[in-house]
């Protein structure tokens, strides 16, 4: 479910970088109370499933920002 929803708020906001900490509020919720780099491990999953099956990087990490889909 989460992964869905990580998916979802990325192509919701296509070509916009979303910080890790925005991610988490419109994912996780505002009281989320975990670790950050929960976006980082549910990116990974994504990635598992789409970059990687498709041999095409659709998700990209924006170095010091977040993460962006075109």
């Amino acid at each position: 479910n989460r992964e869905f929803l990580l998916l979802q708020t990325l192509l919701e906001n296509r070509s916009i970088v979303l910080s890790r900490d925005t991610l988490l509020t419109k994912v996780w919720g505002y009281d989320y109370m975990g670790e950050t780099n929960i976006v980082d491990v549910y990116i990974y999953y994504l990635r598992s499933k789409i970059d990687d099956v498709f041999n095409e990087r659709i998700i990209e990490t924006v170095r010091g920002a977040g993460y962006i889909i075109k």
